[in-house]
């Protein structure tokens, strides 16, 4: 491989890896989010946000 195919593999690499961090320290920060995975790992995971409890206080 040449110097720019290396390169633009790191870039790319970094930019997928930033997305998945964003995606996970987003939900980490915020309470009312929880990560659901569906059942076997099939499909993958999402978030889920939660309605805050209003009674709490």
């Amino acid at each position: 491989m040449d110097r720019l195919t290396k390169a633009t593999l790191w870039i790319a690499f970094i930019v997928l890896m930033s997305y998945f961090v964003w995606f996970y320290a987003d939900c980490a920060m915020d309470d009312t989010c929880h990560l659901v995975c569906r059942a076997g790992g099939r499909g993958g995971c999402s978030t889920q946000r939660t309605p805050p409890d209003l009674k709490s206080p």
